[in-house]
């Protein structure tokens, strides 16, 4: 069957803009930027790094959600992965960064720390997350309220969601600059020996990721959910391998033992690419592709051997 010239470039312009998108997904997915920044800039910001790590984990414990959950009534956690999921799929129609995500989602466990809500209103406080967390990220976008409107198949109004973009400002007192386990990991994987930096970012951006779906890791710390993310990674890559040695407990000031309990529920997440309650998740696809290095189809063993998990003698 033959083809018009007009076909033909077409097929071509959808697949150059194929390409460009899972392109960008790659990029928005690395903790590293895809170029290197320059020497200079690197040795400009070497004196602070002890510095901006002390504060970010000063401002993790002040910004940290409660354990809330007993006191929203009809929002379970269940419910709450279910919603996280579908941030992942807005982060992806939105082409906006993991550090998005992220950030939304911590804007969603901040407010129920500070109020109960209806089910029926978990959708809408999503979305106005994400707008907000979109507008204080980059202002790369048009951020409007009617575009996430849309992107509830308009269950919500626009005014609804400027409403609810409103109550979250003032129920975070416009606190909204908020470390996540990203933030750490960015560091982390610098002090990482180099070898395959990029597997190891992606495989840590994933577990992050899927640390979103389960409530029980907004118990955690962001920097623990984050050494226990690159604990994990560095086990799936080189399973003989001690995942964790003195110069990762120096420098990211972590024993084993400060990780054990969250180390053992990333690695339950990995082990079943999902949350119990979701059959398939936006992010286990997500990270199933070529570009991002397939770590969502890397296994680890089952068990995590328990001299690995013991703290490392001096």
């Amino acid at each position: 069957m033959e083809h018009s010239k007009e076909e033909e470039e077409q097929r071509m312009e959808d697949s150059d803009d194929e390409e460009e998108s899972v392109g960008c997904v790659a990029d928005r997915a690395r903790l590293l930027d895809a170029d290197s920044e320059p020497v200079a800039a690197r040795a400009a910001i070497a004196p602070y790094i002890e510095d901006i790590d002390s504060y970010m984990r000063y401002l993790e414990k002040l910004r940290r959600p409660t354990d809330y959950m007993p006191m929203t009534g009809e929002v379970t956690p269940s419910w709450r992965a279910i919603l996280v999921d579908w941030l992942v799929e807005v982060a992806d129609e939105f082409n906006f960064p993991a550090d998005t995500l992220h950030l939304a989602v911590s804007y969603v466990d901040r407010f129920l720390s500070a109020g109960a809500i209806v089910t029926r209103e978990l959708q809408l406080l999503g979305a106005a997350s994400m707008l907000l967390a979109a507008k204080y990220e980059t202002d790369e976008y048009a951020h409007k309220a009617k575009d996430y409107s849309y992107i509830t198949n308009n269950l919500y109004t626009e005014q609804q969601v400027v409403k609810m973009e409103a109550d979250i400002l003032n129920k975070l007192k416009f606190e909204m600059g908020s470390p996540t386990a990203r933030t750490f990991l960015r560091r982390y994987v610098t002090i990482c020996p180099r070898g395959d930096v990029k597997k190891l970012e992606f495989l840590c951006s994933y577990l992050a990721d899927l640390s979103l779906l389960d409530y029980d890791c907004t118990k955690f710390k962001p920097s623990v959910v984050a050494a226990a993310c690159l604990f994990v990674a560095r086990f799936t890559i080189n399973p003989n391998s001690r995942p964790w040695n003195l110069v990762l407990q120096r420098r990211v000031g972590y024993k084993v033992s400060d990780l054990r309990c969250c180390i053992l529920k990333i690695h339950r997440l990995q082990s079943i690419g999902t949350y119990p309650s979701i059959k398939e998740t936006a992010i286990k696809d997500k990270y199933s592709h070529c570009e991002l290095e397939c770590v969502s189809a890397m296994g680890s063993p089952r068990e995590i051997p328990y001299y690995f998990l013991q703290d490392i003698k001096q």
